[in-house]
């Protein structure tokens, strides 16, 4: 599919499957539907055509022209669906417009086309969750170790998702250029994900792509990106996947083709924000072989929704709660605050048979000592034989503790963006305090002896 244009040889699946007034696809300048009229062979024409209109029923053949004359105006950019004025949320807008994009865009890449095996799909979901986390794609060496490859195994992977445009590798080189929604590459379009402490700023590699993110990744965000006509800074915010604020409040997309090629230069660049319609219809002047629509940040959000929420889902995990990745997070989190706990008490065993002496002495128990205290006293004095197990258990509660706090993640909680680190930052602090009181603890009838 890398070098079809894919895109325009979906316009025949438009007409036949929805009739000619329906066709979304427009010549520059208009926001109405039925502007471009196809031919047999899929090739495109802005100009009037007769036209068999083989999805309606009706007999004969019929002349369809387009319903706009005229350039883009305000008033017509107000009536796109998905609209609000500034201030308003906007939610997914599934109009048939979009939802013909979003088909046409799973066209157009193809990947439905290929059975990732395990490994290919583990590699894919890997990169694509590391990327937020790094701010760039892994390496070779990376990605190897995470998931347990040879690097001549990944490299030859990553060729193969090259190859179905899944993304894109430097030229003669490994490194990883794209993986959409990402770009290692700057482009207009920077997302931040503001409540998530660990991730790092992403470049996106297209308008749709931008807003895919908070789908693909079930996180919030915020966009900068600017006017692609006037470069005019464009500010979005998504919550709760929905964009709660955005800046102009005329902001728009543009979804198409400008020339042939793989979709990552034929469909990504042409892909913007738009600032206002008029200066959509400024920048399509200046691009003869524009084929698409004007469509609104409601639309946008669906497509996006619809391409990329479903590429860190998992059979096994797809029917859940976005917020039931995060229990495999908080699952090590627990394993480790009960393992080195237990640890600890371990320790104090192996350590109480020096220490309750010296308790007892601040107390004034003398030998001579009857009743719970004597108890007490014999029972202290029978652990001692068992030391050396309390020694090996505490070691082996803190290796366990310490194996869960900083293990790699597994090829699935790695290949989840969505899943928790397994441990942050103030828990492995707790461990190491735990740890070294332990070790403390265990040392004592060394130190009490000096």
């Amino acid at each position: 599919m890398k070098n079809d244009w894919a895109f325009v040889r979906w316009l025949s699946f438009v007409e036949s499957g929805r009739g000619w007034s329906d066709n979304i696809l427009t010549k520059p300048g208009c926001l109405c539907t039925g502007s471009r009229s196809v031919d047999t062979e899929g090739g495109v024409t802005p100009r009037r055509r007769r036209h068999e209109d083989t999805g309606r029923g009706r007999e004969g053949p019929m002349t369809r022209a387009c319903c706009c004359e005229t350039d883009v105006n305000q008033s017509q950019a107000n009536q796109i669906p998905g609209r609000t004025e500034q201030g308003g949320m906007i939610v997914p807008t599934a109009t048939d417009r979009a939802k013909t994009l979003a088909s046409m865009a799973g066209s157009m890449l193809g990947w439905d086309q290929h059975k990732l095996s395990a490994q290919e799909d583990a590699v894919r979901r890997y990169i694509l969750a590391q990327y937020p986390l790094q701010g760039r794609s892994p390496t070779v060496q990376e990605i190897s170790q995470a998931l347990g490859l040879t690097p001549d195994g990944t490299k030859t992977i990553l060729q193969r998702l090259d190859a179905w445009d899944m993304l894109s590798l430097e030229p003669e080189s490994s490194m990883i250029r794209l993986a959409y929604p990402f770009s290692s590459v700057p482009t207009p379009h920077v997302v931040k994900f503001d409540q998530w402490s660990e991730a790092k700023p992403v470049y996106a590699q297209c308008a749709i792509d931008a807003l895919g993110l908070a789908f693909m990744l079930h996180r919030d965000l915020s966009i900068t990106s600017s006017c692609a006509s006037c470069a005019k800074a464009i500010a979005i915010t998504v919550r709760d996947q929905t964009i709660v604020a955005h800046s102009p409040s005329d902001t728009l997309v543009w979804a198409g083709t400008i020339q042939e090629g793989p979709v990552a230069a034929s469909a990504c660049p042409a892909i913007n924000f738009f600032c206002s319609a008029a200066h959509v219809e400024k920048w399509l002047r200046k691009q003869p072989n524009a084929v698409g629509s004007v469509i609104s940040l409601g639309e946008t959000l669906y497509i996006g929704k619809a391409i990329f929420e479903p590429l860190l889902a998992t059979p096994s995990r797809s029917n859940l709660d976005p917020l039931e990745s995060h229990d495999a997070g908080l699952s090590a989190t627990g394993t480790v605050a009960s393992t080195s706990i237990a640890g600890l008490v371990a320790a104090f065993l192996a350590s109480v048979c020096c220490i309750g002496p010296l308790v007892f002495a601040a107390l004034g128990v003398g030998v001579g000592a009857t009743g719970a205290l004597a108890s007490t006293a014999g029972f202290l004095k029978a652990l001692l034989p068992y030391r050396p197990v309390f020694v090996g258990l505490t070691l082996l509660l803190l290796g366990i503790s310490f194996y869960h706090a900083y293990r790699k993640p597994s090829s699935v909680c790695a290949t989840e963006a969505g899943c928790a680190r397994s441990v942050n930052g103030l828990n492995r602090t707790w461990l190491w305090l735990i740890a070294a009181l332990a070790l403390v603890l265990v040392l004592a009838p060394y130190w009490l002896a000096l």
